[in-house]
């Protein structure tokens, strides 16, 4: 285990000794075939990830914005009449989900289906790996009819088009390789941006000092967004197999062990970030590892980054004394994945805003 910023930086960078191509789970997927782009190494990586990469650029992403606007305000509508929700399943949840979904080309309004089998797949393979197995093997069915309708699609389309029609040292994917992509979108996009919201949300709760300052002043966000990346980080780890012996950080290392790179401990490095269990808006070098770094830096950083703060400034706006009305209740395993599965709020009721 690499839990220190320096050595997990080392390794995130050094794809020849650390390997992602066998598998990067913990535990490993179980999954026939390597989930790519994540698990495979270089130079292949790259090929990979140029297929969809304009798509997650910061322009592609800022085009996007309006509609995350036009997605967060129809959620919040839904339920701001009430006074109190479940901020997880109506708001953290379908809004990442449904912004996948129709860059994927995917029919939007079965968003609840895929959040179901993707945090199935996700979270239910240390305790039930039967219905992880089950959810995953339902996914790559689906994966299947959507690639049959874009075989003779324009390749620019849609993301999963995009996927369909890439090329790999020349050569065309096939089905295998198109399916363990489009997996990769609906796990990486349907999870990790939901929890980085709802476990911001649970630490401003408590932490009202933080949240007065952003109800006062929202051009803190672009920094909020790095430290709460940072103190909240999601993706809690990810393995590597190590390719040759070895020693390194002055530990012995041998060629097939297999070593996690633990981000957000790497996140809470005291000889990095001042008091590291403290959120602290303020810092002015938030060199956080929750994306990763090197060739597998996150494919969706930028598309996270904006759905993050479009649905925190949307809840600080519409529901500004929003608190807890129950215990949260978190994922039980969160080997690699830190979220909520469910968090009921409460709130003064307001009006809706939204013209349907």
């Amino acid at each position: 285990m690499l839990t220190d910023h320096a050595s997990v930086y080392e390794a995130a960078r050094d794809d020849k000794l650390f390997s992602s191509a066998e598998t990067v789970g913990i535990p490993p997927s179980g999954m026939p075939f390597p989930i790519i782009p994540s698990e495979s190494d270089p130079p292949q990586t790259q090929q990979f990830r140029t297929i969809t990469l304009s798509a997650f650029s910061p322009k592609a992403v800022k085009a996007l914005h309006s509609t995350m606007r036009e997605i967060a305000t129809e959620l919040i509508d839904s339920f701001v009449e009430r006074g109190e929700c479940d901020i997880v399943a109506e708001l953290t949840n379908p809004l990442p989900a449904r912004m996948m979904l129709r860059m994927l080309g995917f029919d939007e309004s079965t968003w609840q289906s895929w959040v179901d089998r993707a945090h199935a797949v996700i979270h239910d393979r240390t305790h039930s790996p039967e219905a992880a197995q089950a959810a995953g093997g339902s996914i790559m069915a689906e994966l299947g009819r959507e690639i049959a309708k874009r075989r003779d699609a324009d390749p620019e389309a849609d993301v999963f088009a995009r996927i369909v029609h890439g090329t790999v040292d020349g050569n065309p994917l096939n089905d295998d390789q198109i399916m363990m992509y489009g997996l990769q979108m609906i796990l990486g996009g349907m999870d990790t941006t939901s929890g980085l919201t709802s476990n911001t949300l649970f630490e401003l709760c408590s932490n009202s000092a933080v949240r007065d300052r952003l109800l006062e002043d929202r051009s803190l966000l672009p920094a909020a967004t790095e430290e709460f990346l940072r103190h909240g980080t999601p993706v809690l780890n990810q393995a590597r197999t190590v390719t040759r012996d070895v020693e390194f950080h002055g530990r012995q290392l041998r060629k097939g062990d297999r070593v996690m790179l633990a981000w957000a401990s790497a996140n809470h490095d005291p000889a990095v970030f001042e008091n590291p269990e403290q959120v602290d808006l303020d810092r002015t070098d938030v060199r956080h590892l929750s994306f990763g770094v090197g060739a597998h830096r996150c494919l969706g950083s930028n598309l996270a980054r904006e759905m993050f703060v479009v649905m925190l400034d949307e809840v600080l706006t519409r529901l500004p004394d929003f608190r807890l009305s129950g215990a949260p209740e978190k994922f039980p395993d969160a080997g690699e994945v830190h979220a909520m599965r469910r968090m009921r709020i409460a709130f003064t009721p307001g009006q809706r805003v939204g013209v349907y």
